[in-house]
């Protein structure tokens, strides 16, 4: 099934990059992915090297909903979260919506766009 495919390979992304291990994470990554942050757009390459180099941090994720919508050859997972990082040195913690967009590849599931939006109302009250 799609959805449990899709939020396994979710979760091996988010505990690689807790864990800081940008080559796992690049091999779930499609070449031609891209990554909005808040202020700033990577490619694969820009995305893994502010990893690697330790301008981003992951500290903690607390997921309060998630869902995956199914499109056959395409998958979303929508994730209403808290992420604690360390970014450029300072810990932060902001309330978002992440959109997970993965499509199937002939060497499996990739991800191929990532977007965090954050939530600028009440966190509790904010329904996806």
């Amino acid at each position: 099934m799609t959805t449990h495919a899709i939020q396994g390979i979710s979760a091996q992304i988010w505990a690689a990059k807790q864990a800081n291990d940008m080559t796992a994470v690049a091999g779930f990554i499609a070449d031609n992915a891209r990554f909005v942050h808040m202020g700033i757009t990577f490619d694969k390459a820009g995305e893994l090297e502010v990893f690697n180099e330790k301008i981003f941090l992951f500290k903690a994720v607390d997921v309060a909903e998630e869902y995956v919508e199914d499109y056959g050859s395409t998958a979303i997972i929508f994730k209403k979260m808290i992420l604690t990082a360390v970014i450029g040195g300072n810990e932060v913690q902001n309330p978002f919506v992440l959109s997970e967009v993965f499509t199937k590849t002939e060497a499996g599931w990739k991800l191929a766009a990532e977007t965090y939006t954050r939530i600028a109302s009440d966190f509790e009250a904010y329904k996806m």
